[in-house]
């Protein structure tokens, strides 16, 4: 056995062990003081050895997290935490910061009481890393980088739900139908990846861009409402026109077009109301925004480019 740990705690540790492998194994006393540990503890910045107190589980976290490793220490004693596992960050280094899970089960008690807590600590770096790529990936449009329909939504229901203010835009190349099949798939990708930068280097820090599906991109301006938003549309459609206008290819002029509506109402209503503004700036003949309040349909506004 490792340093004080006794026989009376074998079958607690066996069942702790098929669990995982590789842990730090540590004994607390009842109050969550780490009597002792298993070598590894070492590589965390706690040499049980060389100090003159008996650190406490709170220490190996952030005082964010200290508190909730303090009752989930007590919950296991008590019988309250049906779980006994927790998860929490440990510094590793000053630079360095780790995320472990800890399993506890109380230990075998003595005649006069209980005994503290039996505990394994491993890291899960590896796996919160992993879940951290797949919910990247999930919430991220592949071609251009930029958050997907799926997070656009996401951030755009938190922004009703708090009943924000702001404003949404959806953008579309002009005829990129027209530019794919003269030009091939490659082209009009180049273009959708150059529109995207473009957007991006346009846009105002907080404001949030998104590649909605094909050939639509959104931005969810929190901090305008929906005139300046027009306002911000119209420079914008203006610039990439410009800067078409100027480009080496004279036999690629490319104009754009936005629809724009304010946060009021559902996710949907706001959504279907930017979307057909974008569908009559189009219809106008493009190269131009649209702004649609949410009203009803008589009380569309038109307002040009």
């Amino acid at each position: 056995m490792i340093g004080k740990f006794s026989a009376r705690y074998g079958a607690v540790l066996q069942e702790m062990l098929a669990e995982t492998a590789g842990s730090i194994i540590m004994k607390t006393d009842v109050n969550g003081f780490i009597e002792d540990a298993s070598p590894g503890l070492e590589g965390l910045g706690l040499s049980l050895a060389e100090m003159l107190f008996k650190p406490h589980l709170a220490d190996l976290t952030s005082a964010n997290h200290s508190e909730t490793l303090r009752r989930f220490h007590a919950d296991v004693l008590n019988g309250d935490n049906v779980q006994r596992q927790i998860e929490f960050p440990v510094a590793t280094t000053p630079e360095n910061t780790s995320w472990y899970s800890l399993s506890l089960r109380p230990a075998p008690s003595r005649p006069n009481g209980s005994d503290g807590a039996l505990g394994l600590l491993r890291s899960i770096d590896g796996r919160r890393s992993l879940e951290q790529e797949l919910a990247t990936a999930a919430t991220t449009d592949l071609a251009t980088g930029l958050a997907n329909a799926r997070a656009f939504r996401a951030f755009l229901a938190q922004i009703i739900a708090r009943e924000g203010q702001g404003a949404v835009a959806v953008f579309e190349v002009d005829r990129l139908a027209t530019l794919k099949l003269r030009f091939g798939h490659s082209t009009s990708d180049d273009v959708l990846w150059a529109f995207a930068r473009f957007l991006g280097n346009m846009l105002e820090p907080d404001d949030i861009l998104a590649r909605l599906d094909g050939d639509r991109f959104a931005v969810l301006m929190s901090n305008a409402d929906a005139e300046s938003a027009l306002g911000k549309a119209k420079v914008i459609i203006a610039t990439f026109t410009g800067i078409s206008r100027d480009a080496q290819r004279p036999d690629i002029r490319l104009s754009a077009s936005a629809g724009i509506a304010s946060v009021a109402g559902s996710l949907e209503t706001v959504l279907i109301h930017a979307e057909r503004a974008l569908v009559v700036a189009r219809a106008l003949g493009g190269g131009r925004a649209e702004l649609r309040d949410a009203m009803p349909a008589s009380r569309f506004r038109k307002t040009g480019s």
